[in-house]
């Protein structure tokens, strides 16, 4: 489905939907006033805007499972899917404001899904509560019998013969994102192929229907390690301490980089009490917890890391501005 389509697909769902868990148009005040010192005193709703299984949702999982211990209070998750996390986030970002329905999500989505016009809205139509958690990036990889050695090899074999090295994509998302950048910022003439999601991506290249792709390094690992694939770099903006000698892209071509964070969002005009008494929960969790640390390390291949409300709104102004530079190209 083009972008065009799928965003007017994605208003008539934010029109004719309004999920019983997070309620619509709340009262503006209802966390207001001596309401926020008492916060929480019931369940909090948790939106999760990608699929049971993948990484947003693991890092959410976790999250809400150990902040329903800081709070005292359930955070049930509960998983809104479709159009790169588009779905979720129309029909919540003007849901109720008493803090009882908060959104985790991904910045590649929140961010790029305004650069490609599968929204018109970014983090600024919520109340960012925090960035939690980072990515181990997703690595550019190549079958391990590949002619290319690194970065470059590929980028120059693309441009002597434009169009025959297949790339691997999802379109709208922040590979395929990558993959613009690639194109406008360096040159690269890769044949860019909408394979589906991080598993599809990387079935397709096992299987030789393209030559290169962007997965997870979580979801390539056992391949690299097993000598079947190999990692040409990461599209972070820089090195991961847990994994130096994996190259970032960003290294050889300083435009293409893609960091993908972990953020916690409050429908706009939530109480700023309740959105920093959730902040420091989170950021309790975050710095404080062993289980946490642990499992981050386990799953992202990254120590612990979380950002406060004014950097949170800081580091997604940056990246917005990022994509923005390449807008014309996306849309």
């Amino acid at each position: 489905m083009k972008l065009k389509n799928l965003k007017k697909l994605l208003s008539a769902v934010a029109l004719g939907t309004c999920l019983v868990a997070a309620g619509c148009g709340g009262d503006e005040g209802a966390a207001g006033g001596d309401k926020g010192a008492n916060f929480p005193d019931k369940p909090i709703n948790m939106i999760i805007t990608h699929g049971a299984g993948g990484d947003t949702d693991y890092n959410a999982r976790l999250l809400a499972r150990l902040l329903e211990k800081e709070l005292g209070q359930p955070v049930v998750p509960n998983n809104v899917t479709g159009a790169n996390g588009s779905i979720a986030l129309e029909q919540y970002k003007d849901g109720d404001k008493d803090g009882y329905t908060i959104i985790a999500t991904n910045t590649a989505a929140l961010i790029g899904n305004k650069a490609t016009g599968l929204s018109d809205f970014s983090y600024e139509a919520f109340e960012p509560i925090a960035i939690y958690g980072r990515q181990a990036g997703e690595n550019i990889v190549v079958k391990a019998d590949s002619p290319y050695q690194n970065l470059n090899d590929l980028v120059e074999a693309s441009k002597k013969n434009p169009g025959s090295i297949k790339y691997g994509v999802s379109m709208g998302g922040g590979v395929y994102i990558a993959s613009v950048i690639m194109d406008k910022s360096i040159g690269a003439k890769f044949n860019v192929v909408d394979t589906g999601d991080a598993a599809n991506r990387l079935t397709s290249l096992l299987g030789g229907h393209v030559d290169a792709s962007s997965v997870p390094y979580s979801g390539a690992k056992e391949y690299i390690e097993s000598g079947q694939l190999r990692s040409l770099g990461t599209l972070l903006s820089e090195r991961s301490k847990m994994l130096p000698n994996i190259p970032s892209a960003s290294e050889t071509y300083p435009d293409l980089y893609v960091d993908t964070y972990y953020a916690v969002l409050a429908p706009k005009g939530t109480d700023p009490a309740v959105v920093e008494k959730l902040s420091k929960a989170i950021t309790k969790v975050v710095n404080e917890n062993p289980e946490y640390k642990a499992e981050v390390e386990k799953m992202n291949f990254q120590s612990p890391w979380v950002l406060s409300i004014e950097e949170t709104k800081a580091e997604l102004k940056k990246q917005l501005d990022h994509f923005l530079k390449f807008e014309k190209y996306l849309k």
